[in-house]
């Protein structure tokens, strides 16, 4: 797998105010740690880093992580860790990167991609219900698949892929439980059960707020004046 060039610089500022005007100029504090190396703070170009997100490998890409000043040994990548996202707008708050050895087998979390047409589905109306999206797989670095392949050929109603069944490229060890369900395919859900189950989350939503509670909720939104309205949002 080729390696993905991302740059940094080195982080003197710390704290909410330094972070902050950082990503008002379109980049992203973080760290990397790993191997036994010092935790360094730095700072990446938030394009860049949507670049390497939008590829196949996501957040499985290897990376030439290149610190000004900083230097990486030969057989050494970065990887992303873990990023933390604004809730509403979903751009990167801050990143971490991890430092990992492209000679030692690692753990890694790759996509399921459910493939095959299953005649429970084509022919008698049934829906696949994937349960499992994603499983952690043991292999070196350069080995990570894009994703692992959940086959649904020939599968009737009622019937159930188990991760044994997941077909894993050679020197990839699946991880998960070999009975643990990936997908199966349910019978299809007749109107008449759909509407029962919709009236009946209905009923549950409004047993679980007590009238008493309405009411007091009612009357304090009526009797707020508009500043206090406009502080509480």
């Amino acid at each position: 797998m080729e390696q993905i060039v991302i740059e940094a610089k080195r982080r003197e500022e710390f704290g909410s105010g330094p972070a902050r005007r950082l990503r008002e100029q379109g980049i992203v504090p973080g760290v990397v740690y790993g191997m036994g190396k010092e935790t360094l703070s730095i700072a990446v170009s938030a394009e860049q880093l949507d670049r390497v997100l939008r590829t196949e490998q996501g957040l499985n890409a290897l990376l030439d992580l290149q610190i000004a000043g900083v230097e990486v040994e030969q057989g050494t990548a970065a990887i992303i860790k873990d990023i933390q996202r604004h809730p509403i707008s979903r751009k990167a708050l801050s990143v971490d990167f991890q430092w990992i050895s492209l000679k030692e087998a690692s753990i890694f979390s790759v996509p399921i991609e459910v493939r095959g047409i299953a005649p429970g589905v084509e022919v008698d109306g049934g829906v696949v219900d994937q349960v499992m999206h994603e499983v952690e797989v043991r292999c070196l670095p350069t080995n990570i698949p894009d994703y692992i392949i959940a086959d649904i050929t020939d599968l009737q109603i009622g019937d159930t892929v188990h991760a044994d069944a997941l077909q894993a490229p050679e020197g990839v060890e699946i991880l998960a439980d070999p009975a643990e369900t990936v997908v199966s395919i349910a019978a299809p859900i007749r109107e008449e059960d759909l509407e029962a189950r919709v009236g009946e989350e209905l009923l549950e939503g409004l047993e679980e707020v007590p009238l008493e509670e309405e009411l007091e909720l009612s009357e304090g939104e009526e009797g707020k004046e508009p500043a206090e309205a406009e502080e509480d949002e």
